[in-house]
């Protein structure tokens, strides 16, 4: 979707709007150049700034959840904020009922239907919720069953009738093939847990970006995660714990499409979720989380497999993808082998994925402090020429008179 975004280029004029400030931005759709967001929304320019918005609130529903349920929740909430914001004004257009105007739609067919039936003040409102970010708060935000305060706790505590489903740890597989049985005369290799490191990592980000809903999406969701898996993706095999994590974090940033600052808080988010599903329940450690997370993983294939095979006679595309989810469910089943004979050594890493979190949050900071101290010093530069700058024109003015 087209943006509002700095032209670095433009060369520096007026505002063509209020044609009183320098113009410090360009329209993606007209080129004009404008200085502020509400000489954006002017009605000089509200075949653009309609346009612009629209595709915001078709994006945003559309995208914001996959779920039905959570859609219709916060189509409701959205309609309760947007109605309360044009009470507090008189409109012409506001008479009727909120809720009545956006009822019997089908957020997934009639979603650009929407828009239309919002007034005027509704779509601005619904802008400036996107940008503060108040449509974020529509949504309540899942918390992963490893974070769980009851699933600090060992499992051996029989707490699992007490804590609620979205808390409950996933049931790990039992029908799991011995390593040794697998590959019999050979040895398995070391590297094995920097793939499961990738992997788990994968894993996390499914299951947060769905916001827990990922086994009610199983095509998308194993989509996703073979997009960040190079090891499943791929056949790739990681050498190293450093090796692993950067396949992640690359796959990671290709796939992210948010503010840099905020890609970085949700990678950082997953790479904790890494240590913490490696470390597993309680102070002594032990393969709790990464069997249960592996086999939600499994579950995830399987699912999405079978939803494939009924639909590949429709979509000759799903073919390739059918392959690659089967190769994906063998490869996590032979590292399950390999987990539970020598998974114990995954705990080995935890001293370098926790000194690994901590180096890129001591350099985002310190890259973080050299652009802010270098736009502090444009700014300071920008302060002093602004002086000359303005005795220059008067001269130029005093000679032309």
């Amino acid at each position: 979707m087209e943006d509002l975004r700095v032209s670095r280029n433009a060369e520096r004029s007026t505002c063509k709007i209020c044609l009183l400030v320098e113009a410090k931005y360009t329209c993606p759709r007209c080129n004009l150049s404008y200085c502020s967001v509400p000489c954006y929304q002017s009605e000089k320019h509200v075949v653009c700034s309609e346009a612009f918005y629209k595709g915001w609130v078709v994006s945003e529903l559309k995208d914001m959840t996959n779920n039905p349920d959570d859609r219709k929740k916060v189509l409701e909430m959205l309609s309760k904020d947007l109605e309360e914001k044009a009470n507090e004004e008189t409109d012409d257009d506001s008479d009727d009922d909120l809720a009545v105007r956006l009822n019997g739609l089908d957020l997934d067919k009639d979603i650009s239907t929407v828009w239309k039936r919002l007034t005027k003040k509704e779509r601005e409102e619904f802008a400036k919720m996107y940008l503060d970010g108040r449509i974020a708060t529509l949504i309540e935000l899942w918390t992963p069953w490893w974070r769980s305060k009851k699933n600090k706790k060992l499992v051996t505590d029989k707490l699992e009738d007490d804590v609620n489903v979205e808390e409950k740890i996933p049931e790990s597989l039992t029908d799991v093939s011995d390593i040794n049985i697998l590959l019999k005369s050979k040895r398995p290799s070391a590297n094995l847990r920097f793939d499961l490191i990738n992997i788990v990592f994968s894993y996390a980000y499914v299951c947060r970006i769905h916001n827990g809903t990922h086994l009610e999406c199983p095509v998308d969701s194993c989509q996703e995660l073979l997009s960040i898996s190079v090891v499943l993706n791929e056949q790739h095999s990681c050498s190293s714990l450093g090796e692993a994590i950067q396949k992640s974090v690359e796959s990671f940033y290709k796939r992210e499409k948010s503010s840099q600052s905020s890609s970085f808080k949700f990678l950082m988010t997953l790479l904790e979720d890494l240590l913490v599903l490696i470390s597993g329940p309680g102070s002594t450690k032990c393969l709790t989380f990464m069997t249960a997370a592996l086999s939600d993983l499994t579950q995830l294939l399987r699912m999405a497999h079978h939803v494939i095979k009924k639909e590949q006679k429709h979509c000759e595309e799903l073919a390739s993808l059918k392959s690659q989810i089967f190769k994906a469910e063998k490869k996590i089943l032979f590292l399950m082998g390999w987990l539970q004979r020598f998974g114990m050594g995954m705990h080995s890493l935890l001293p370098l994925l926790q000194f690994e979190i901590e180096t890129r949050q001591s350099e985002h900071e310190a890259v973080s402090e050299i652009k802010s101290a270098l736009e502090s010093s444009l700014d300071s530069i920008k302060a002093l020429s602004a002086p000359q700058q303005e005795s220059s024109n008067k001269k130029k003015i005093i000679e032309l008179t």
